[in-house]
């Protein structure tokens, strides 16, 4: 279908904003409770070259605390043309959080994702109705959609991939957080699907900030619903996964004995930062999703 005028072929245009509202029950987890009720801003980019006869994959970003949907991995591998670029190959939508009126159960007022408030998060309003209305306007592939993050964001994208993997309207094929986690608190964790999911997790062992070990929980799930030989981290079984970017190809590691449809990588840096890590994300990422040129049917 041809993109909105607002839309252009190489290009981010936005903001963009769409309502949503909802009611959080008067036990949720944040400190304001009750109905809500937001205008939520995102930022779409066409790959160069749009085809509209062509279902393309789509990646939904999230930034850090703070931040905008314009401060999000560009995807575009070390340099433009490389094979590890994947911004002309995908169309990308930069998501911002919410407004800090949302209460935040942990990080108030410093602009973070709603990702320690489970079920009743305003983000899963704001995904349903944004992923609907980008269905009526670009041609996307319901097989291929992803989501990454960095830091809050990366929370959201570990929850989303979570919450919403296999489902039959609003499916998430696979995740590509940098740091965040999935919360194991069960106040915090929202509903998860029992449907495997792909996922490429990066992270430094020591980050003070978000430690790795809420990753490895979130790998662990996904590795138990995708019914690998082992089912969790620490008995993991890995193969060196070459990413490219003048990055030693030991960086990135595949775990085996994993359903191929439904690949999971790891990128274990040593260090005690807590950072973006652009120089492995780029084109980590883009290599990653490069696996998914042929997907499965879905199942409900």
């Amino acid at each position: 279908m041809p993109p909105p005028g607002a839309f252009k072929a190489g290009q981010t245009s936005g903001p963009q904003t769409i309502m949503t509202s909802g009611t959080k029950p008067a036990n949720c987890a944040d400190s304001s409770c009750g109905p809500w009720s937001y205008s939520r801003e995102y930022f779409v980019t066409l790959p160069a070259g749009y085809d509209q006869t062509k279902a393309y994959p789509l990646v939904f970003e999230g930034p850090g605390c703070g931040g905008r949907g314009t401060d999000v991995y560009p995807l575009n591998g070390p340099a433009t043309g490389n094979a590890n670029n994947a911004n002309n190959t995908v169309i990308r939508v930069g998501l911002t959080p919410p407004p800090n009126a949302i209460g935040h159960a942990t990080n108030p007022n410093q602009g973070c994702f709603d990702d320690k408030e489970g079920d009743s998060s305003v983000d899963w309003v704001f995904y349903e109705n944004l992923y609907d209305k980008l269905a009526g306007q670009i041609c996307f592939d319901k097989n291929r959609v992803f989501a990454t993050g960095n830091s809050s964001g990366a929370w959201f994208s570990n929850e989303v991939g979570c919450k919403y993997a296999g489902d039959a309207v609003h499916p998430i094929r696979g995740i590509m957080p940098n740091t965040g986690g999935l919360p194991s608190n069960p106040a915090w964790e929202p509903t998860c699907t029992n449907k495997p999911m792909a996922g490429m997790w990066v992270g430094e062992t020591m980050d003070p900030e978000n430690p790795f070990v809420n990753n490895e929980f979130a790998i662990t799930r996904a590795m138990t619903v995708n019914k690998c030989a082992q089912t969790t981290f620490t008995s993991r079984v890995e193969a060196n996964f070459p990413i490219g970017g003048n990055n030693a190809d030991t960086v990135c590691k595949k775990i085996q004995n994993c359903p191929d449809l439904y690949p999971l990588v790891v990128c274990l840096i040593p260090g005690n930062q807590h950072q973006s890590h652009a120089n492995v994300t780029n084109p980590g990422f883009g290599t990653f999703i490069s696996m998914f040129e042929k997907a499965p049917l879905l199942t409900p």
